[in-house]
């Protein structure tokens, strides 16, 4: 069994985005990639090869997602299949399809679950904002870890449906985090925007980016790479 990982065309397609956006070589540059969309995944990255990735053998492992519950306790199966007397298929169904930001605030979309959690009534707000909570909780987990495996980072990129679009997030996982090196600029942060932008004050120790990832074009290019030909940066 070998752990592989999974979006692993958004990481490298958006890691050397970040530093054609940078002027960089790829090789000199310790960067940290947030996938954040229904599906979630971090990665740190040393000179383009990455050295941590959050999901394993499957895509279960790791942050907190739309429907999948991310990192758990091993034993939790065994006692779910035990003590609930569950099979392996529902608890592989609830795990994958039920569990995450949907199991535990009721919902998928990020944008419903700010209007829940803001300006919902009772159990349902409660239930958002512990989904929210959470969600945040895992990825700032994740994104201290790895800037012990990398020393520092010289890169935090956000990408993705949440990543790209959901400043909230992005100000909630990065805050407190100045004294080591990242820092938001709330203005660039919260202003709407298209294509690669930084969203870190000038002279932060961290460029902290938003960086439209696009699978296609990577597998493309791939493709185009073995075949022969080329396809440029369009």
């Amino acid at each position: 069994i070998r752990r592989y990982g999974f979006h692993g065309t958004s990481h490298q397609y958006v890691s050397e985005q970040a530093a054609v956006f940078l002027d960089a070589p790829l090789e000199a540059l310790t960067q940290i990639v947030l996938h954040l969309g229904n599906g979630a995944s971090a990665s740190a990255i040393v000179g383009g090869r990455p050295v941590e990735t959050s999901m394993g053998l499957t895509p279960m492992e790791g942050l907190v997602m739309g429907t999948r519950a991310g990192d758990v306790d091993p034993g939790l199966i065994f006692y779910l299949w035990r003590e609930a007397g569950m099979s392996v298929e529902d608890i592989e169904s609830m795990l994958n399809r039920k569990s995450g930001v949907r199991g535990l605030g009721g919902e998928v979309d990020f944008r419903v679950l700010h209007r829940l959690r803001k300006s919902g009534s009772g159990k349902d707000r409660a239930a958002a904002q512990l989904a929210y909570d959470v969600y945040i909780h895992r990825l700032r987990k994740y994104i201290g870890a790895y800037l012990a495996v990398l020393g520092s980072a010289d890169v935090l990129t956000f990408t993705a449906g949440v990543g790209e679009n959901d400043a909230e997030v992005r100000r909630d996982a990065l805050s407190g985090l100045a004294t080591f090196g990242i820092e938001l600029d709330e203005h660039l942060n919260d202003s709407p925007a298209r294509g690669a932008r930084r969203i870190s004050p000038d002279g932060a120790p961290t460029t902290v980016l938003v960086v439209p990832t696009d699978e296609e074009l990577a597998i493309a290019r791939a493709c185009a790479g073995v075949l022969g030909g080329g396809l440029g940066d369009g």
